[in-house]
């Protein structure tokens, strides 16, 4: 079983504020990586925010992992992002 970490009182009203944003997105873009949600969802306090998102949406079952690509973003330097899409 994996372990929950406990989350920041701003970085749970975060998360809470993008959970439905991201299933939108993911409706209306099919498949989509973190990239694709930077400038569409309120920025985060710190970039991993991104990941702790995502990785709730999945553990709750919203969205799942269908592969990886290079990300999009200059500044991700070409890094393997996951590929999402909704449940």
């Amino acid at each position: 079983m994996t372990k929950q970490l406990e989350l920041s009182g701003l970085k749970r009203e975060w998360i809470d504020d993008c959970e439905s944003r991201v299933a939108i997105i993911g409706y209306a873009l099919g498949q989509f990586t973190a990239d694709d949600l930077h400038g569409r969802i309120p920025k985060p306090e710190h970039h991993n925010w991104y990941g702790v998102l995502l990785a709730k949406l999945k553990n709750v079952g919203v969205v799942r992992r269908v592969g990886y690509r290079p990300s999009e973003r200059q500044q991700a330097n070409g890094r393997v992002v996951a590929v999402w899409e909704v449940v």
